[in-house]
């Protein structure tokens, strides 16, 4: 790891590279992620809208799934603590 930090100070072309390679990956990263939040955000107006068709109670129904969104969010946070404070 020493040995490749060293090269890419060395040399700047190497440093540029990495650089504008992280870049893309990072670009990349965020576009996937973006497009599987849209998917989410269709799959979401969706059931919403079959809900209504099928008569269901809306606010009920999103009051639960708000409940466990929050149960899962505050797991999440706190597995992401565990690995920040050790």
């Amino acid at each position: 790891m020493e040995q490749i930090v060293s090269l890419l100070v060395e040399n700047p072309l190497y440093l540029v590279i990495a650089v504008i390679l992280s870049i893309v990956v990072l670009l990349l990263f965020l576009r996937k992620i973006l497009k599987l939040l849209v998917i989410i955000a269709a799959v979401g107006i969706l059931y919403i809208a079959y809900l209504y068709w099928s008569g269901e109670n809306i606010p009920e129904v999103v009051t639960g799934i708000e409940q466990v969104l929050d149960r899962a969010l505050q797991k999440g946070v706190e597995f992401l603590k565990q690995f920040v404070d050790p």
